[in-house]
C-alpha cells in the first residue's frame, strides 16, 4: 500500500516535471513571427523609423505583400479620372448596404483604436454573397487621398465572407460639429494596449454614421497594414463625416500617426456610383 502510495507521488512529479519543461521550451523557443502579435507596450511593425511602411516586407516573410504587391492601398483618388460610368452603374446594382445599430468593444490594438461589432448582423451585400461588419478601425491623419488631400482622420468598416474575402467601406473624418454617433466610444477610448477591451453600453446606428450623401469610388487594393493583405474590395465615400476638434485630437493624442503612405495605381481603375 506504502509502495503504491510512492510511486503514485513520483508519477504525479514526473508529469509536472514534463509539463513545466514544455512549458518553458516553448516559450522560449516563441517564433519571431509572434512578435506582430504584441500590444502597445512592444509592438513589432509601426508607422515610423526601422520597423516603418517602408521595412515592413523586412519585418516578416509574411509581410512580402507590402513592399511588392501592386494592388495596395491606399491610393490618391483623382475625381476626374475615374472610370467608365457604364460599368460604374453596372457595380452600383449589384452592391447594397444592409445597417442597422450595433454594440462595440472598444480596445486598443497598438497600431489604432479598434471597435468589434458584438453582433454580425450588419452587411454589405456585393454581387448576392454577403459581407458581414466585423468592426471599424480609425487613422490619423487619413490614409486615402482625394485630388491630392488628406483629411483629418478616415475610419475603415471592415466587413468578410464566409470564404474570407474582404470589403472595406472608407470613412473621411473632417473638423467640425461633435459626433454625436461616436461620442460614447470616444469616452471609452483606451489610452495603451494594456487596457480590455471596452463593451459600449449603448449601440452606434450605423446609418446615421455614414454622410446623407453616399457617393462611393470603388477600386481594388489591400489592407492598409501589415500583412498587406490584397484583393480587398474598397468603398471610399466621398463625402467626409465631421468630429469636433476635441474628439479628433483626443485621437491624435494618442496615435499621432498611423497613416501608411499613398501606394502607385499601377493602372488599376476607380469606380464612381451611388452606394444604396
Amino acid at each position: 500500500m506504502r509502495k503504491n502510495y510512492i510511486y503514485a507521488i513520483l508519477s504525479i512529479a514526473l508529469v509536472i516535471g514534463i509539463v513545466g519543461y514544455f512549458a518553458i521550451d516553448t516559450t522560449e523557443q516563441a517564433p519571431v513571427e509572434d512578435k506582430e502579435q504584441l500590444t502597445a507596450t512592444g509592438v513589432y511593425w509601426s508607422y515610423t523609423g526601422e520597423t516603418g511602411p517602408e521595412q515592413w516586407m523586412n519585418v516578416n516573410s509574411n509581410y512580402e505583400a507590402c513592399g511588392r504587391g501592386e494592388l495596395q492601398s491606399p491610393i490618391n483618388i483623382e475625381i476626374k479620372e475615374t472610370a467608365d460610368q457604364q460599368e460604374a452603374v453596372k457595380l452600383a446594382e449589384q452592391i447594397s448596404l444592409n445597417y442597422d445599430q450595433a454594440i462595440f468593444a472598444v480596445e486598443n490594438n497598438g497600431h489604432t483604436i479598434e471597435a468589434n461589432s458584438t453582433t454580425l448582423e450588419n452587411s454589405l451585400l456585393i454581387n448576392d454573397k454577403e459581407y458581414k461588419l466585423t468592426g471599424i478601425h480609425f487613422h490619423s491623419p487619413s490614409e486615402h487621398q482625394l485630388n491630392g488631400q488628406y483629411f483629418d482622420m478616415e475610419a475603415h468598416l471592415y466587413h468578410e465572407s464566409e470564404e474570407g474575402k474582404l470589403a472595406v467601406i472608407g470613412l473621411f473624418i473632417q473638423s467640425g460639429e461633435e459626433n454625436q454617433i461616436l461620442a460614447e466610444m470616444w469616452d471609452e477610448i483606451p489610452t495603451d494596449g494594456k487596457e480590455a477591451a471596452k463593451i459600449l453600453k449603448n449601440p452606434v446606428d450605423l446609418q446615421l454614421l455614414l454622410p446623407e450623401q453616399k457617393s462611393v469610388y470603388q477600386y481594388v487594393g489591400s489592407l492598409t497594414a501589415p500583412p498587406c493583405t490584397e484583393g480587398v474590395n474598397w468603398f471610399i465615400l466621398e463625402q467626409p463625416i465631421e468630429m469636433s476638434d476635441k474628439q479628433i485630437n483626443r485621437f491624435s493624442s494618442i496615435f499621432l500617426q498611423n497613416n501608411r503612405p499613398i501606394q502607385e495605381l499601377n493602372g488599376r481603375d476607380v469606380y464612381k456610383f451611388n452606394l444604396n
